[in-house]
């Protein structure tokens, strides 16, 4: 429910009303094979998306296969941190999908790139990252909401609800702005496009607002344990097991 379709609404946790115009422009850093884009194009119309996937190949798998063609789509095979250290360009949403666990690009995780992601905001914009985690596990989730608490006077997140699976999916939304639940209710109240109302309804009951005092440490350049904390993730749901 959340990894795919929520990614399309992040700008509903605003403090002010939301209209479809207020989204202008996008970037994805984790292209893939253009999913979100492609969402994102169905329920806003042709904006501008600058889509940031990491290796050729994977772009041309999805204008091959997965029909990644839309002209609105400008698709960059880059790294995602360098691609907004060397662009002017400001978003109304930038979205994070390019955690593939266990393998997790640290420099994506940290203070010093979400500072970068802060500064190519428009003042409303948002970030939106998708989390793995288990049932019960949320160490990834917890250090990410931390990270962006250090930038973000609101972080929210959306528990994809696992239906008995150990495995599951967290979308970790921070805002320019500061926003409260109700914010959220009362924009997403208001939708009229049938995907959205779908999964606003499905949504519904699993979004919580993350305090900025329980979030803990945030991870830096200089000391992002990804790999211990996915390796401690990992360990714990084998032994589960």
């Amino acid at each position: 429910m959340v990894s795919g379709i929520t990614s399309c609404w992040p700008r509903f946790f605003s403090p002010t009303p939301h209209d479809p115009a207020d989204v202008q422009r996008m970037a994805l850093i984790g292209l893939a094979g253009g999913t979100i884009s492609s969402l994102y194009s169905q329920v806003y119309g042709p904006l501008p998306i600058d889509g940031v996937e990491l290796d050729p190949a994977v772009i041309a798998v999805g204008r091959r296969w997965f029909g990644m063609n839309q002209p609105n789509l400008n698709a960059v095979a880059q790294d995602g941190r360098y691609f907004l250290a060397h662009t002017a360009a400001r978003y109304d949403v930038i979205a994070v999908d390019a955690y593939r666990p266990p393998y997790i690009p640290f420099h994506l995780t940290t203070v010093e790139f979400f500072s970068s992601v802060r500064e190519h905001l428009t003042p409303n914009g948002v970030v939106a990252i998708n989390v793995a985690r288990t049932d019960d596990d949320y160490r990834l989730v917890d250090a990410l909401t931390a990270t962006l608490h250090a930038l973000f006077p609101s972080v929210l997140i959306i528990d994809e609800p696992t239906n008995g699976a150990t495995l599951g999916n967290s979308l970790v939304i921070a805002s320019q702005q500061p926003v409260t639940l109700a914010d959220w209710e009362t924009n997403t109240a208001r939708l009229t496009h049938p995907l959205l109302v779908t999964v606003a309804q499905r949504a519904r009951g699993h979004v919580r607002l993350a305090p900025a005092t329980a979030a803990g440490k945030p991870w830096r350049d200089d000391l992002a344990p990804v790999e211990q904390t996915m390796h401690g993730l990992i360990l714990r749901f084998l032994l589960a097991e």
